[in-house]
């Protein structure tokens, strides 16, 4: 049964950031009429969670009128967001477009990488971190009640940073949540070595200490701490639980598999590869284990 549907609605994005390849994927936007048969589509009236994200969704037009027709078509799924929150008056502006029972429903996530100067990097554009921090602070105070996170993509580059990155949020007031690389065609280099991996563990560690230990924010960082070490990933959901949509208008397995696809009218034709889920790929995927607590 799907339970999870992952919306990318468009490549653009203003940023360049190191571990996206989105930007090199085209001008394809999901068309009005695309997402108007997702909505109807009856594989999925048992969602509980739809996500939106690019590229940068605050650049989709009419983005407030798809995501209250989600919460009409799902009135069961909580409503997830995905933006960098570069530009604070497009974020204002959307969320003064929902009606309050939607924003109730409405999880805002981002993205921190580190302070100040290695997130601008991480993200491929100076200032970005002093917009996220002004969008936060901006968000909170007109709407109090948001619920917001934040995940740091730990690479090569960043993952010494991570604990600074956790207390960077909780300085913002925003959870922050560790996450893994995806490879593609940019992340040369950006994959965890041997000593990037032992910093990262560092942070986490000392993260957790700092934690309640039954929080989610524990469990969510004892769950990278298992995963660095290589312990059990659980079961795949891709193609099975959960749905991924590109701006093509494409379901497609995972972003371990973009090649495999299947068309709008037929979620139901989107299949593993002939070996399954554990190809080469999945050993280095940690959305499986970890995307429902992430969030």
């Amino acid at each position: 049964m799907i339970r999870d549907l992952h919306i990318e609605l468009l490549h653009s994005c203003p940023l360049a950031c190191l571990a996206c390849d989105h930007r090199t994927l085209g001008a394809a936007r999901l068309k009005p009429a695309a997402v108007s048969a997702l909505y109807a589509l009856p594989e999925l009236k048992g969602l509980e969670l739809v996500s939106f994200s690019g590229g940068e969704p605050l650049l989709y037009p009419g983005l407030g009128a798809v995501i209250a027709g989600a919460a009409a078509a799902f009135p069961r799924a909580a409503l997830v967001l995905l933006s960098s929150l570069y530009d604070t008056k497009k974020a204002l502006r959307l969320l003064r477009r929902l009606p309050p029972p939607v924003l109730r429903r409405l999880h805002l996530g981002s993205s921190l990488d580190g302070p100040a100067g290695l997130h601008d990097e991480m993200r491929g554009r100076p200032g970005a971190f002093a917009a996220l921090k002004a969008s936060l602070a901006a968000l909170r105070a007109e709407f109090p009640g948001l619920s917001a996170g934040l995940t740091f993509t730990a690479t090569r580059r960043n993952a010494a940073s991570f604990y600074e990155a956790w207390t960077g949020g909780r300085l913002l007031g925003v959870p922050l949540a560790p996450q893994f690389l995806v490879a593609n065609a940019g992340t040369a280099g950006l994959e965890l070595d041997a000593a990037a991996g032992r910093a990262l563990a560092a942070g986490l560690r000392r993260a957790a200490g700092e934690c309640a230990p039954a929080s989610r924010e524990a469990a969510n960082l004892r769950q990278a701490l298992d995963f660095l070490a290589g312990g059990p990933a659980g079961a795949c959901g891709a193609g099975a639980s959960f749905l991924m949509l590109s701006p093509e208008g494409e379901f497609y397995l995972c972003p371990f598999h973009k090649d495999i696809k299947a068309p709008l009218s037929a979620p139901g034709a989107l299949r593993p590869p002939a070996a399954g889920h554990r190809s080469r790929h999945c050993a280095d995927c940690f959305l499986r284990c970890a995307k429902r607590q992430m969030i």
